[in-house]
């Protein structure tokens, strides 16, 4: 009896290692992402957005609080190693937390999912634009109507093609890499 309630032990320990050791690999490559961003600053937003599809892999694979803890860890290290903080803020005020909070809000009715999401969207964008004009550039313009519109259609599309990268990763990406026998 005591052998095989320390074999059960043994097997948590194993999971927890193997699913602290995904989140080390998931954090260390959304580094790599958001160092790209930074040293190339054209693709900032877009290397912030590819590094939130390493959360849902996280979300889908193991759950709980580890896509949390990978989004703190990515966030943080970007901060302290990155050269340039654009896209650590961008990372860190959406494109990082965002696939954990789509999940919770795509439980609500369909409208309201995408009024709640939406909603959540604008007020990251207003504070980001208050944080841009009250601490790195207070000369700065009031945000143009053209360009609130245009954010709002690429994250309406940034949102459609999170949802089609899920269903495409638990289809055939999850079986190919062989990631769902790992946490086995």
């Amino acid at each position: 009896m005591k052998n095989s309630s320390s074999r059960r032990d043994g097997r948590n320990n194993i999971s927890t290692a193997k699913k602290l050791s995904f989140s080390a690999i998931s954090c260390a490559l959304g580094v790599i992402l958001l160092f790209l961003g930074a040293v190339i600053e054209t693709v900032d937003i877009s290397m912030a957005a590819l590094a939130s599809f390493l959360i849902i892999v996280c979300m889908i694979e193991m759950g709980g609080y580890y896509p949390f803890l990978v989004y703190l860890a990515t966030a943080t290290l970007s901060f302290l190693l990155l050269p340039n903080k654009t896209v650590v803020l961008i990372y860190g005020m959406f494109f990082g937390f965002y696939p954990i909070l789509k999940k919770y809000l795509e439980r609500l009715p369909f409208v309201m999912g995408w009024i709640a999401k939406i909603a959540v969207f604008n007020v990251v964008i207003a504070l980001y634009y208050v944080f841009l004009r009250e601490v790195l550039f207070p000369d700065i313009d009031g945000i143009k109507i053209y360009l609130f519109l245009l954010l709002n259609v690429i994250f309406i599309t940034l949102d459609i093609t999170q949802t089609l990268f899920v269903t495409a990763y638990v289809r055939r990406f999850r079986k190919m890499l062989g990631l769902h026998r790992f946490f086995k």
